[in-house]
C-alpha cells in the first residue's frame, strides 16, 4: 500500500479547522524576536552595516556577491535591482528599517 500525503491528497476527512498562528502559545514558538528599533529612511541611504545585516556575506576573496564588488552597499543595490527592477532602486522610495534581536527562550 502506498503512503498518502496530505500535501497531495485532497480528502474531506483531513480537513480540519486550525486557529491562526497568532494564537499559538509562546512556549510553542521556535523563534521569538524582539523589536529593538524602527525608523524610516530612503532606500539608497543604506549603510554598510545595514547591508550586511540584510544577509550579505563576503566571499573568500573579499568581494561581495551577487557580482564581485568592493562595497556591501553596492551588492545590496544589485540584489534589490534583481528582485524589484532598476527603476525601483532609482525611485529611491522611503522604506521601514526594523531592527530586532533574537530572544532566547528558557529551556530552548
Amino acid at each position: 500500500m502506498l503512503p498518502l500525503y496530505r500535501a497531495t491528497e485532497d480528502r474531506a476527512e483531513w480537513k480540519e479547522i486550525r486557529p491562526p498562528n497568532i494564537h499559538m502559545p509562546r512556549w510553542a514558538c521556535r523563534l521569538v524576536l524582539e523589536i529593538t528599533g524602527v525608523r524610516v529612511e530612503r532606500l539608497q541611504a543604506i549603510s554598510e552595516a545595514d547591508a550586511i545585516a540584510e544577509g550579505l556575506t563576503q566571499t573568500d576573496d573579499g568581494s561581495w556577491p551577487p557580482e564581485p564588488c568592493d562595497h556591501p552597499e553596492w551588492a545590496f543595490h544589485q540584489r534589490w535591482a534583481q528582485a524589484y527592477g532598476e527603476p525601483s532602486w532609482d525611485s529611491n522610495p522611503w522604506v521601514w528599517v526594523i531592527e530586532f534581536k533574537r530572544v532566547e527562550m528558557a529551556g530552548g
